[in-house]
């Protein structure tokens, strides 16, 4: 069911209160759905890390001199 088939529905006298309920949350699921689908791969990603199969980079230290305080009087 797509926009246009709700609206038809809501539009014409044939149909129920109750099937054009169920038409909206069976619409809302599906569009759901889609956007969770879209997200999920990069969610996984950031969580569990890339699973692409590739290694993943060294990881490099990097060393920090200390810091001097000059003291002045």
């Amino acid at each position: 069911m797509d926009t246009d088939q709700l609206l038809d529905m809501m539009g014409s006298s044939e149909s129920t209160p109750s099937e054009i309920h169920d038409a909206i949350k069976t619409l809302l699921h599906q569009k759901a759905a889609e956007k969770v689908g879209e997200v999920t791969p990069a969610v996984a990603a950031g969580v569990f890390g890339d699973t692409s199969g590739e290694d993943a980079p060294a990881e490099t230290e990097v060393e920090t001199e200390p810091e001097t305080e000059e003291e002045t009087e």
